[in-house]
């Protein structure tokens, strides 16, 4: 009998703190700087590319991408 797939993704509601596509970049990005406190950059960072792969709307891969970036110049100096 063959094992059955594992599935590598489990997008959880709420583990990015209010964080939307339609939101303006101040405001994602007051959200994940706050998130980013209460968790750590690497869980934040983690929990968006997980977003990113899983999705299949282009605009929210672009987001979650370019919000990504940003994450990355504000904390890995």
């Amino acid at each position: 009998m063959p094992r059955k797939p594992r599935k590598w993704a489990t997008i959880v509601p709420g583990h990015l703190y209010g964080w939307k596509k339609d939101l303006s970049d101040m405001a994602r990005h007051r959200i994940l700087n706050n998130a980013v406190k209460k968790d750590s950059y690497a869980t934040i960072v983690r929990r968006l590319n997980q977003l990113k792969n899983v999705t299949k709307d282009k605009e929210t891969k672009s987001v979650a991408a370019k919000d990504m970036e940003y994450l990355k110049k504000k904390f890995k100096k």
